[in-house]
């Protein structure tokens, strides 16, 4: 029936990239639904602009755009989530390339800020169905919104993309597409299962199981690496059952336990029987499970992020990564401050969904929510926790939201409780060589009194703690 109409909008990829013009602004998708056949024709033509603006997200390949342009003369390029392709245009040109913003806002400010200035979106998504739709497959996320937001759009069309049952927003139709390309040059990409845990990783895990905080009925929220890996084994290895999921990002971890049974979803008061999600990167295996699978559902950022769905969820338990928390609790999870005189300022990462679901588990329903930030306690011999975070380094997570901390020291509680309180906590999760260093610190700073000596023994708010 739509047959004709797709063989109209067909194009090539070369012409697909001839639609851009000087001065526009496209995006190209993010994660593992990026246009990458347009990055590839779009490097070719650089001599022909003077300047494009370039937008993506969750960044996991290396960008052709940005080998023939490394300083971003030509292409300004931005993402709202930097991994390691963009993260050396700000190593090297600093914050300038990083657009902040919490991830559950992201399909209202397309909507609502970016109307119709965004020149031409490249979206990849599944073949057309009978009816005249595509999926957005692994990536539903804000695509929906970027293409009704853009003045024009493409379609990329990839014949390996898993069809991914939804809520809302992961499909479009062929009448909403001014042109299409199938894509047989760039496979969808895979990700390793693992990342293997280190030592660290491991310690921190079991932190989380001695402290007593997984139990039964758990609706949970866990990312990819080797931190969330580790606790997935201990969720295993706890005997928990019943769980949930509610997650931004589904990873062949979660998979782990849906086919170990400890998965259920029938404790859920939202998307009951239901694992739901935003985006999916992972192995070959998690791909095939989650094609046309009824008993997962992929919405939106602006629901499975909104705080409020999130707090609706029974004993909501998320785990986020940290890079630095100071000793009042105030998280950074995503840009490096000036440490020293030489430093600039350093984008790693993003804001992402982290303070989304640290404030649906703190207005959780049951007040059963429990958000957990995790982190090392050290980096190349420096402490990670400071008595206050680095000039322009970014406060992720407010210290009045930040619920639970662990290293691979202990596990502490900041909720409700004072400065001081909050500081002797932390520096017993620190590294032991360096807790004498942030007392002495937080002397200094007016954390603690100038003759203030802390007490002997494990605080009342550490939950755990190592010898």
């Amino acid at each position: 029936m739509y047959k004709d109409e797709y063989d109209k909008k067909l194009i090539s990829a070369e012409e697909a990239a001839g639609l851009v013009e000087d001065g526009m602004w496209i995006e190209l998708g993010g994660a593992v639904n990026t246009a990458l056949i347009i990055d590839k024709y779009l490097a070719k033509r650089k001599d022909e602009f003077t300047e494009v603006k370039v937008g993506t997200f969750i960044d996991i390949s290396s960008y052709e755009m940005l080998r023939v342009d490394p300083d971003r003369e030509i292409f300004k390029w931005t993402s709202g989530f930097l991994l390691a392709p963009v993260r050396e245009c700000s190593r090297n040109l600093g914050v300038c390339v990083f657009k902040p913003n919490l991830y559950h806002d992201v399909p209202r400010i397309a909507r609502e800020v970016f109307k119709d200035k965004i020149d031409i979106v490249f979206l990849p998504v599944t073949p057309m169905d009978k009816n005249g739709y595509f999926n957005f497959g692994l990536t539903c996320s804000h695509l929906k919104a970027l293409a009704e937001s853009a003045k024009k759009v493409v379609l990329i069309v990839k014949e390996d993309m898993p069809w991914i049952y939804g809520g809302y927003d992961e499909i479009i139709h062929i009448s909403e597409a001014d042109y299409i390309v199938e894509d047989k040059e760039f496979p969808t990409p895979f990700l390793p299962f693992t990342m293997p845990p280190n030592e660290e990783d491991k310690m921190i895990a079991e932190n989380i199981f001695e402290a007593g905080l997984l139990e039964d009925g758990m609706t949970v929220q866990v990312g990819i690496g080797g931190m969330p890996d580790s606790v997935v084994k201990i969720m295993k290895e706890s005997g928990v059952k019943d769980l949930g999921i509610h997650t931004e990002m589904m990873g062949d971890g979660i998979l782990e336990l849906i086919n170990e049974g400890i998965v259920t979803n029938n404790n859920k008061k939202l998307d009951k029987g239901k694992s739901v999600f935003t985006f999916t990167m992972g192995t070959k295996n998690l791909y095939e499970y989650l094609d046309r699978n009824p008993s997962v559902a992929t919405y939106p950022v602006d629901y499975t992020n909104d705080p409020f769905i999130i707090s609706q969820q029974p004993k909501m338990f998320s785990i986020n990564g940290a890079a630095q928390i100071d000793l009042m609790g105030q998280v950074n999870s995503e840009q490096m401050g000036l440490r020293t005189p030489t430093c600039k300022l350093f984008q790693v990462s993003g804001t992402g969904g982290q303070l989304d679901f640290v404030m649906g588990c703190l207005f959780s329903r049951d007040r059963k929510g429990k958000s957990i930030l995790g982190l090392y306690s050290t980096y190349k011999g420096d402490s990670r926790i400071l008595p206050v975070l680095d000039k322009g380094a970014a406060v992720t997570v407010p210290r009045s939201m930040t619920q639970y901390v662990v290293t691979e020291w202990g596990v502490a509680y900041l909720r409700g409780y004072s400065v001081k309180e909050r500081a002797l906590a932390l520096i017993r999760l620190a590294h032991p060589d360096h807790r004498d260093w942030l007392v002495e610190e937080a002397r200094k700073v007016g954390i603690f009194p100038p003759n203030y000596n802390p007490p002997a023994g494990k605080p009342e708010n550490v939950l755990f703690a190592r010898d």
